[in-house]
């Protein structure tokens, strides 16, 4: 890790400073290595995550970096997905500060941090202060509130209610009626999920991270899924009735508001957001959070879908 650090911070950027801050000692580090990494070898890339009360009041996320082979590729990205997963689960009662060079603001951005402050001068480098808020259930519900609304307008601007693609057999009101089904059954299991005490489930960890972070990122990606219920969540012949389509997106909303709300009453304990708490088919256990975004990141997984509707039936008209 420190070899990494050294290369990028000193040796890549011709800054001489003091990369060993006493703060190692006291942070956590996450840091990727090769398959075939040998010893003595540079990490791949690595991140080091402050407790509360080192560098800031908040938690801190420091000295990010990653090799110029791997800038582009998302491991640095998913690197610092996990570290901020890493310090949801560890301390969630902060919000995350860091203290980020300025031509990597819009990639902070892409993770949730935003500007705070002026910029200032840091080893002759220019930086500026970003914090993460805290993402407890009014952001994260606004998060799929959000995507919903987008869906809601890409959904009426597809053309024809029954269309389809030779990649799926799903039209229009079949990608609606999909997520209502995915959601009323995330609720169910949540709401069984909740008589649990929290403290008999497995904690988070980094494999539970890991999980959370892959699951968003495939949905985030063109990749093209099948039903891992076989079935369960597709929308079966009689749900495809008359009823009509504005009907059918009020309910969608109804249904997710009720269920948020009984959610943020049964899981209200701070505890529960530490606690790989929602088995996803493909996926397998993850966080209160990353089943938040999970439901965010399906959302927009369908936009996707909607959008390559509407592509294929200009480009048929065409």
């Amino acid at each position: 890790m420190i070899r990494l650090r050294l290369d990028v911070f000193v040796v890549e950027q011709d800054c001489v400073y003091a990369d060993l801050d006493g703060k190692d000692l006291e942070s956590i580090h996450l840091w990727a290595e090769s398959v075939d990494h040998s010893p003595g070898d540079p990490a791949e890339a690595v991140v080091r995550l402050l407790p509360p009360g080192v560098s800031y009041a908040e938690p801190s996320i420091g000295r990010v970096a990653s090799k110029a082979s791997q800038r582009g590729s998302g491991l640095g990205q998913e690197l610092m997905e996990r570290a901020v997963r890493a310090c949801q689960r560890l301390w969630p009662q902060f919000a995350i500060r860091i203290s980020a060079q300025q031509y990597l603001i819009k990639f902070y951005e892409s993770i949730g941090f935003h500007v705070v402050g002026d910029g200032y001068m840091e080893d002759n480098i220019p930086h500026i202060g970003m914090v993460r808020p805290r993402f407890y259930w009014d952001e994260m519900i606004q998060n799929v509130s959000d995507a919903a609304r987008d869906f809601e307008v890409v959904y009426r601007s597809v053309d024809q209610l029954n269309l389809k693609t030779p990649e799926s057999s799903w039209g229009r009101k079949q990608v609606l009626l999909h997520l209502m089904t995915s959601e009323a059954s995330l609720f169910s299991y949540m709401n069984k999920k909740a008589q649990a005490d929290p403290a008999s489930l497995p904690v988070c960890d980094l494999e539970s991270d890991g999980r959370g972070v892959k699951l968003v990122q495939a949905l985030r990606s063109d990749r093209r899924w099948k039903d891992p219920t076989n079935g369960l969540l597709s929308p079966s012949s009689s749900m495809q009735g008359a009823i009509s389509e504005d009907d059918l997106i009020s309910q969608w909303n109804v249904q997710r508001s009720n269920g948020f709300e009984k959610m943020k009453t049964d899981l209200s304990q701070d505890s529960w957001w530490s606690v790989q708490v929602f088995l996803h088919p493909m996926a397998g256990h993850i966080s209160l959070y990353d089943t938040l975004a999970f439901m965010a990141a399906h959302i927009r997984h369908h936009i996707h879908q909607l959008n390559r509707l509407n592509q294929h039936h200009q480009s048929m008209d065409s």
